[in-house]
C-alpha cells in the first residue's frame, strides 16, 4: 500500500469513526464532519446546479440526510464515497425541477487544481475557469464523471459506487465526456489540455 493509499485509509477510517458517533446522537462529530465536507459538498453541488443558493440549501440537505440516516450506513463503501452519493442524487434532482436563474460559475468558490497541463502563461486559476465553463456545456451524466473524477479525484470504481452503477457504464460515461470536452477546451485555447485518468 503506498503512502498516499495509507493516507487515504487512515482519513476513512476517521471519518467512519465520526459516522459512528453521530448514528449516537454526537452533535460535535457532525460538528466536525460538516467541517471537513461542507465546502466540498457546496463546490460540488454549485459547479453541477450552478446556482449559489439552491447548492447552499443541497449542502444543508445532505448534511441532515447524513445525521439521520448515519445509523444505517453500513461501512461497506468510503464515508466519502457515500457523501457524495448523497449529494449527486440531491443535484441531480435539482437540475431536474428547477426553474430557477442561474448565476455565473465565475461567482463559486475556487476549486482545486483539475491536474490540467496546459500552455506556458496559462495559470491554474485561470485553467479553472475555463474547464468549468466548457463543462456546463455537457449534459449532467458527463459533467457529474469529469466533475468526480477531476475536481474530486474519485477513480472509476468509486464513481461506479457513487452514481450506482456499473464500473463500465462510468469509463463509457467518461470516454464520452473527454470527447466532448476535449474540442471545446481546444477552441478556447487550450491546445496541450490532457483529460488523462486512472481507473
Amino acid at each position: 500500500m503506498s503512502a498516499e493509499e495509507q493516507l487515504k485509509q487512515q482519513s476513512n477510517d476517521i471519518e467512519a469513526q465520526l459516522i459512528t458517533r453521530i448514528a449516537r446522537g454526537d452533535r460535535k462529530a457532525f460538528e466536525e464532519l460538516f467541517g471537513v465536507y461542507g465546502k466540498r459538498i457546496f463546490r460540488y453541488a454549485v459547479r453541477m446546479i450552478s446556482d449559489v443558493t439552491k447548492a447552499e440549501e443541497v449542502t444543508n440537505d445532505v448534511m441532515i440526510e447524513v445525521w439521520k440516516s448515519a445509523r444505517k450506513f453500513e461501512h461497506r463503501s468510503s464515508v466519502s464515497t457515500w457523501i457524495i452519493g448523497i449529494t449527486r442524487h440531491r443535484c441531480l434532482n435539482a437540475i431536474r425541477g428547477k426553474k430557477i436563474a442561474t448565476v455565473e460559475l465565475d461567482s463559486a468558490p475556487e476549486v482545486a487544481d483539475a491536474g490540467a497541463s496546459c500552455e506556458q502563461g496559462q495559470d491554474r486559476e485561470t485553467v479553472n475557469k475555463v474547464i468549468r465553463k466548457q463543462m456546463q456545456r455537457l449534459s449532467p451524466e458527463h459533467r457529474d464523471v469529469l466533475e468526480l473524477t477531476f475536481f474530486h479525484g474519485h477513480t472509476y470504481k468509486e464513481i461506479a459506487a457513487i452514481a450506482g452503477c456499473p464500473e463500465n457504464t462510468v469509463k463509457t460515461r467518461m470516454f464520452h465526456a473527454k470527447k466532448q470536452l476535449e474540442p471545446l477546451l481546444r477552441a478556447v485555447g487550450l491546445q496541450h489540455f490532457t483529460t488523462e485518468t486512472t481507473a
